[in-house]
């Protein structure tokens, strides 16, 4: 296996100087998961190796929504969520109250935790930490970890195992914030750091892997921390992590990851795609996957623009698009066609299939109704305006998908021109406002997910107001304590965004691992993202 992975470098190596891979996401699998079962006993001990696109852009999970691979696996969470129920559960944090009519969690500490460096768990590190990544948000260096913590007003330490902290209003999402990867807890040494130091180096956490060795955008090395003893209570095993090694190494070819697999230069690799599935499964591979619990992959619209800003445009665009025969043209079994803006694996979300059928003869009626006509060009117009938006994509993995959409809007009458800018032009055309179109999604199994696109307060494309009731319906989920009231408020503002075309859902997609017959039980967070700390090699 030695001689292999030294294969897997330089094979490495040469892709990172040519190739520049898209972004993560292939997909979503049906269900809340799929993992292959596993053969026999778990057996400790071995080595990894992981073939993953190049997806860091600073080590340090609390600065950036990528790097989950690795950081994960070494950073511990002070709440858990059960990826099949979505229950929030007990983790380094053993209970909590709230006081202040809900504003204030008390929560209490697991004792004798430590971190890799031998600092010592505890009410302080916690409050070290939740104070760091506001002041990290207020450097612009934290923008997912920070909004977790939005309206946070402090933390005080009541004793050594209790730490009291204060938000400025009712909190409902907190708990389960705390079980997000952007909020895990890094030792003390950690937080002392400045930004680019922490983004360079890596950090230090409790968890079941210690990171050994960073070598930026080419190579991480993890081994296991053999003290390890206070595990997630969603992992099957209680205890240290049974594999001794794992290397994460830097592929940015998709196809030359799924090959180092193949050719037994690696035991696993990332985001495969539909055809790398399918021989990966061929040749007696398997296919760990997890749909990614959150907003589903969607076009979102500029209610700026002066097309899309009319609702009856939005409505015929919703019903113009054929799911099904993207999914059965461009995506693989591990795929599922969108019936709400909330993925299946998303916790109590329902279903809304009738908000997204394909219905030639309805769109015709929303627009004729609305004052549209086809004209001889075969694209509706109204006062002399056509109906003509644009969509701006920087991944060209992306293009296949949105050609097919614009097809099938045109067989509706609606013009969809195509431009594949880079990344910081369509950043820029956002923040001009020079956009119809955006593609996207974003993963966090809690009704809060849904104020980071649609509350004008909170979204960073879409500042303007244009449904007031699903702002406040936004605003009173995120305050609910009483869990039944929450989903049932969090279902109507699904329903809402979909029967008014606020976001026109696409596809779901998964987090998908690759690997080899001998790899077992590779899992999943409740968002979607891969752990490690059970998984084994038969040896």
């Amino acid at each position: 296996m030695k001689r292999a992975r030294t294969r897997l470098t330089a094979l490495a190596a040469a892709a990172v100087t040519t190739v520049l891979l898209a972004a993560c996401g292939s997909g979503a699998a049906a269900g809340a998961g799929s993992a292959p079962s596993s053969a026999g006993e778990p057996t400790p001990g071995g080595e990894l190796t992981v073939a993953v696109h190049d997806y860091c852009g600073a080590y340090d999970k609390q600065q950036t929504s990528g790097c989950t691979f690795t950081n994960i696996q070494v950073t511990d969470n002070l709440t858990a969520q059960d990826p099949e129920t979505g229950e929030v559960l007990p983790w380094l944090a053993t209970s909590w109250e709230t006081e202040d009519d809900g504003r204030t969690y008390v929560l209490e500490l697991l004792d004798g935790v430590t971190f890799s460096n031998g600092e010592v768990f505890d009410a302080a590190a916690v409050k070290a930490n939740l104070d760091a990544i506001v002041e990290l948000g207020k450097q612009g260096k934290s923008f997912q970890a920070a909004a977790y913590l939005d309206g946070y007003e402090g933390s005080e330490v009541r004793d050594d195992l209790t730490v009291a902290v204060t938000f400025d209003s009712v909190k409902a999402g907190f708990l389960q914030a705390l079980s997000e990867a952007p909020l895990g807890i890094v030792a003390p040494e950690t937080t002392k750091k400045s930004a680019d130091e922490r983004g360079a180096e890596g950090v230090i956490g409790s968890g079941p892997f210690v990171l050994d060795k960073l070598v930026a955008h080419e190579q991480i090395v993890l081994t296991k921390r053999e003290d390890y003893a206070w595990a997630s209570p969603v992992r099957k095993v209680d205890g240290p992590a049974l594999l001794d090694k794992i290397t994460f190494q830097v592929v940015p070819e998709q196809s030359v990851r799924v090959g180092a697999l193949l050719g037994g230069q690696a035991d696993a690799a990332s985001t495969p795609s539909r055809e790398d599935i399918a021989q990966v499964e061929a040749t007696g591979g398997q296919i760990f996957a997890r749909p990614s619990a959150g907003i589903v992959t969607h076009l979102l619209p500029n209610y700026a623009d002066p097309v899309l800003s009319q609702e009856p445009v939005r409505q015929a665009i919703q019903h113009a698009i054929d799911r099904d025969e993207l999914h059965d043209v461009l995506y693989d079994d591990y795929n599922q066609v969108p019936t709400s803006i909330l993925s299946s694996a998303f916790p109590n979300r329902k279903d809304h299939p009738d908000a997204l059928t394909h219905d030639p003869d309805l769109v015709k009626q929303i627009l004729t109704d609305d004052g549209w006509a086809l004209g001889e060009d075969g694209i509706w117009a109204k006062d002399g305006q056509r109906l003509s938006i644009d969509l701006q994509y920087s991944d060209s993995a992306d293009k296949a998908r949105n050609e097919l959409i614009q097809q099938q809007l045109k067989a509706n009458g609606i013009e969809l021109e195509l431009k594949e800018l880079t990344a910081a032009e369509i950043t820029a055309n956002e923040a001009s406002g020079e956009w119809s179109l955006s593609a996207g999604n974003l993963t966090r199994p809690d009704g809060d997910v849904l104020r980071s696109i649609f509350d004008p307060g909170y979204a960073t494309r879409n500042k303007t107001e244009i449904a007031p009731d699903l702002t406040d319906l936004l605003e009173r989920q995120s305050a609910e304590l009483d869990g039944e009231e929450r989903d049932t408020q969090i279902d109507e503002a699904a329903q809402i965004i979909l029967d008014r075309g606020l976001a026109f859902p696409v596809t779901e997609f998964s987090s998908i691992v690759a690997a080899s017959a001998e790899v077992h039980d590779i899992d999943f967070t409740a968002p979607y993202w891969a752990i490690f700390a059970d998984a084994w090699i038969e040896h």
